[in-house]
């Protein structure tokens, strides 16, 4: 890259950074006035991700999302998403069309704002203590899927560090198999080459994102659930690597 390249790089970079942090404070600022004058609930979540979707504009500007035919808009679902980085939430604040809640450390519930907007839009803190934990998940998600809010994991648990799609962890499989809940691939193509792990540095590229049908998970058994845990995978595996959905064989 030409040290022109890179001084713009480095411009642009900085503006993505400073804009969106001034976006979100402003946010943020109004989602308290408007929790403190209208309470939460799926209203307030709806207007926290649509103000918090706008960053992938700065972020994202050649931004495509494609909704599988069979995805239901209307129906609270688990939205599981592949983790590239930091603007993961915001995209899923874009493309996910109902209020929705996060599943996230409970430590991140201490982080002043942040933790204090994911508290307000009913986030599930995971305790670090392993004592319990799966009791108040299940108890957790059964409340959000009652009040119609959806919630987005993210099954690798942590931001891939290569581009590819880790192995999924299994719990967030069966919390949404208690709480009766489907669950929704949410797969984003070139987002990683914009922006990952160990770098603050934006590069321009497209960044497309499918959203596929709700998966049923209610009375499967681990077996089952595990077969659906390995097909999620590999559709959210082919559309980051290649853009496009996994064709399924044509059912008979």
């Amino acid at each position: 890259m030409s040290f022109p390249a890179r001084v713009i790089r480095y411009l642009a970079s900085i503006l993505v950074w400073t804009l969106g942090f001034a976006w979100m404070t402003g946010v943020i600022l109004f989602l308290v006035v408007f929790a403190l004058v209208r309470g939460g609930g799926p209203q307030l979540n709806r207007k926290a991700a649509k103000g918090m979707s706008h960053v992938t504009r700065l972020a994202y500007p050649r931004f495509r999302v494609v909704y599988d035919p069979g995805f239901d808009p209307t129906r609270p679902s688990v939205f599981c998403q592949n983790h590239v980085n930091f603007m993961d939430a915001h995209v899923a604040c874009r493309v996910i069309p109902g209020p929705f809640c996060g599943l996230m450390l409970a430590s991140h519930f201490k982080i002043p704002a942040y933790g204090w907007i994911m508290r307000i839009t009913s986030g599930i803190p995971v305790p670090s203590e392993a004592g319990g934990r799966t009791a108040a998940l299940m108890a957790a998600a059964r409340d959000r899927m009652a009040r119609g809010i959806s919630i987005l994991v993210f099954p690798e648990a942590h931001r891939t560090r290569d581009g590819h799609v880790q192995r999924f962890k299994q719990g967030v499989f069966f919390m949404a198999r208690d709480a009766g809940a489907p669950v929704v691939p949410i797969a984003v193509h070139g987002a990683y080459e914009v922006n990952h792990k160990g770098t603050w540095l934006f590069s321009r590229g497209p960044v497309s994102v499918w959203v596929g049908p709700q998966v049923e998970t209610a009375g499967l058994d681990d077996e089952a659930l595990a077969v659906v845990i390995e097909e999620m995978r590999a559709d959210i595996h082919e559309f980051v690597e290649t853009g496009f959905p996994r064709e399924r064989p044509a059912s008979t």
